[in-house]
């Protein structure tokens, strides 16, 4: 495992959480949906969905809120990590890298933040990328948790 594919994953939390909860929200808004019982013509209610549906549904939501918390629990792993990448590379480097991969930040938002020009900021970047590209693997790995590396391997799942 790379560096990078760390620090592109860190980056990538965020939207890959929102949206699980986007997914997890319209199943449950269908749910809703789908449990409103319809009045019955002899003055009683009875509910009317399908429970296979039903269960289905319930079972996609258990299943995308573990997705969503093993999700937070590598996002956590990887900011853990991140921090100690930058560490590696030098003070300027690593403060553009840390504001775009672990903070979010675009360029332009760190160049204004900051105080430096755009070109300035992307330059580092690249040049920060490149630093984190020459380390191995094995330097990598010793930022990582045993878990995180078991799950997410070589093959970068």
């Amino acid at each position: 495992m790379n560096a990078m594919t760390i620090m592109t994953r860190c980056r990538a939390a965020r939207s890959d959480i929102e949206r699980i909860q986007q997914r997890i929200d319209q199943r449950r808004e269908l749910l809703d949906g789908m449990n409103a019982p319809l009045g019955d013509p002899n003055g009683g209610s009875r509910p009317t969905g399908d429970r296979d549906k039903i269960g289905r549904i319930l079972a996609d939501i258990d299943q995308l809120e573990r997705e969503m918390e093993a999700r937070r629990e590598a996002e956590n792993a990887e900011k853990v990590a991140a921090v100690s990448l930058v560490e590696m590379v030098p003070d300027t480097e690593g403060k553009v890298l840390y504001d775009y991969y672990v903070k979010g930040w675009d360029t332009t938002e760190i160049a204004r933040k900051e105080k430096y020009t755009a070109g300035y900021v992307r330059k580092t970047k690249r040049s920060g990328e490149k630093l984190l590209e020459m380390l191995g693997p094995e330097r990598v790995a010793a930022v990582l948790p045993g878990w995180y590396i078991k799950e997410k391997g070589e093959s970068g799942a």
